[in-house]
């Protein structure tokens, strides 16, 4: 079905055409207009296929509801004239308009021909315009993720459909996760007068990007308390970009405005972002920190380990890093880590280390995602060992370890040293050490591996004998999972830092 729209301030011609689309099959009517004024507001709340009007009404004529109306969405408009102003009427076929007839000539005959030639042309056009949209939302995409994009001439911006001028602009990224709040938000912005020739394009479900050029110098500060007014309660996030120059601007433009949006996040409360300075883009010394995590963790550093984590955690809620794939990366790896060095059965490991990962991918909020970090370190933190509680049995089990672990050991060969059944020994193992026999062992294997990786040249896999696996593949994969990087990765990065290359 396609939606017309009627606007005439001549009550009984306007009547005589709601009649005759009620009557017409393809047809429905969206709504009618006795003025310009009412005849645009309604467009931009309907959005109609059709529009026919009338030239001369009240206030805002026909032509020039026309004009606002294609700087808005291209619709089919068919125009009702009389030979008093039917210069007027070729005036505005001149400007795309693309049918009229006569008032005289109205009849329902007559409206289901222009009706029905419409329908064919916007079926035709709809074609073309599905693969306009298609360009004009791959452009802007390109602009706002890629860091090093071109910006576009004006003409590049004409042929995708976009009428943004070379003169002072900005971006916003709108945000929220009701697409209709979001339709409801852009509807309201369109109307609002602080910023012309904009353009929204989606970016996902939960993000909507604009650009437009700016009408004054206070313009942005006009939107931002004009966004406030309309958008109050309705969960939707937006932020903004500075003002820019012009189109040189235009892609830094959308990544500020992407960056500001980013930034509730951090403060959940507010819902308008313009002024506020932007951190990083990423978490300082990112790298360094998940390997000295690891490598503290590992050597049952524990609380070293913990400190290196809550200094990150302090440390994103202090910059606020605005590349938030990258701060929930890290924190599950921090997690990742934890889980792999602490639990033995696969299907249990498994389990665990996607439910983290799907609550801090989840996470809208940093409070989210401290949560979601603490559920998994708290049950860890409340059961550690404390190594001066261990009992004699344990502790001679720890230094046989200590000297045996590079050769093919059980936990009943341990056990038997230390002349305790291996049922009971497996008991008392995990309850004073807070991990069980296999963990505790590859814990210390990985520990001695990382001494050697970072302190001698010998080769990955000389390592990997050495310290008790007789697989290179189940080694590497063993230790990219708690570090992280592969063995190889890990010794070049080490190494490259000790010559002090950045």
């Amino acid at each position: 079905m396609l939606k017309v729209l009627v606007v005439d301030d001549d009550s009984p011609i306007r009547r005589w055409l709601e009649y005759c689309i009620s009557q017409l099959e393809g047809f429905v009517l969206a709504g009618s207009a006795a003025t310009g004024a009412q005849g645009l507001e309604l467009y931009r709340r309907e959005l109609p296929d059709i529009v026919v009007t009338d030239i001369e009404m009240p206030g805002m004529s026909g032509l020039e509801m026309v004009a606002q109306i294609q700087a808005v969405r291209p619709a089919h408009v068919i125009i009702l004239t009389s030979h008093d102003n039917f210069s007027y009427a070729r005036t505005a076929l001149q400007n795309g308009t693309a049918e009229y007839i006569l008032k005289t000539e109205i009849t329902m005959e007559s409206m289901r021909d222009l009706l029905c030639k419409a329908a064919r042309t916007i079926h035709h056009n709809g074609e073309n315009a599905v693969r306009l949209e298609q360009g004009t939302q791959l452009l802007i995409r390109q602009l706002a993720m890629e860091q090093d994009a071109l910006p576009p001439t004006v003409q590049e911006l004409r042929h995708q459909g976009i009428a943004l001028e070379d003169e002072p602009l900005a971006a916003g990224d709108l945000m929220s996760r009701n697409a209709d709040a979001l339709q409801k938000i852009r509807h309201r912005l369109e109307e609002c007068s602080a910023l012309k020739n904009v353009r929204f394009v989606p970016l996902g479900y939960e993000h909507l990007l604009f650009v437009g050029n700016l009408r004054g110098s206070d313009s942005l500060d006009e939107l931002q308390e004009y966004y406030l007014r309309v958008a109050a309660g309705m969960n939707c996030v937006l932020g903004l970009s500075g003002k820019k120059g012009g189109l040189a601007s235009l892609p830094a433009a959308l990544q500020e405005a992407q960056s500001r949006c980013r930034l509730h996040f951090y403060e959940p409360e507010r819902w308008v972002f313009l002024h506020d300075p932007l951190g990083p883009g990423t978490i300082r010394h990112a790298e360094t920190a998940r390997m000295n995590f690891s490598k503290e963790l590992f050597a049952q550093n524990y609380q070293e380990a913990f400190a290196i984590k809550d200094e990150v955690l302090r440390q994103i809620v202090e910059d606020r890093p605005t590349d938030l794939d990258a701060v929930k990366k890290l924190c599950s790896s921090f997690c990742t880590i934890l889980l792999h060095f602490s639990t033995e059965r696969q299907e249990e490991l498994d389990s665990r280390v996607e439910q983290s990962e799907q609550a801090i991918r989840s996470a809208h909020t940093i409070g989210e995602l401290q949560a979601a970090v603490a559920a998994v370190f708290e049950p860890f933190h409340r059961s550690l060992p404390q190594d001066d509680h261990y009992s004699p049995a344990i502790r001679d089990a720890i230094t046989y370890l200590k000297a045996h672990y590079r050769e093919k050991i059980s936990l009943s060969m341990v056990a038997q040293a230390v002349n305790f059944n291996a049922e009971y020994f497996s008991r008392l193992f995990v309850r004073e050490t807070g991990m069980n026999f296999t963990v505790y062992l590859n814990s210390l294997r990985m520990r001695q591996a990382v001494e050697l990786l970072e302190h001698t040249d010998k080769k990955v896999y000389e390592i990997a004998e050495e310290v008790g696996y007789s697989s290179l593949s189940y080694f590497s994969t063993a230790f990219k999972k708690s570090f992280g990087q592969t063995p190889a990765e890990y010794q070049a990065f080490k190494q490259k830092n000790k010559q002090g290359t950045p």
